[in-house]
């Protein structure tokens, strides 16, 4: 099972901006049919004053692997 949506604050690194976002921490693709675009969007957020992008740590299930997604890993899930 997926995690359900949280609303988070996030700080953007690079220009300080504070904003509301929504993230899943987990998501199952082996039960929920989400495509890639959709596990990218859920699993980070867009600053909207300069667009800056942060990743958030999700875990991910696909064939029954187990993978951390972060912004070191995100060309890897």
């Amino acid at each position: 099972m997926s995690s359900p949506i949280e609303q988070v604050t996030v700080r953007c690194p690079e220009c300080q901006a504070q904003y509301q976002d929504g993230y899943r921490a987990s998501m199952n693709l082996d039960l929920d049919d989400f495509d890639d675009d959709y596990v990218d969007a859920a699993s980070r957020a867009v600053c909207p004053n300069c667009k800056h992008i942060v990743y958030f740590d999700s875990m991910i299930v696909r064939d029954h692997v187990f993978h951390v997604r972060s912004e070191d890993t995100v060309d890897d899930a």
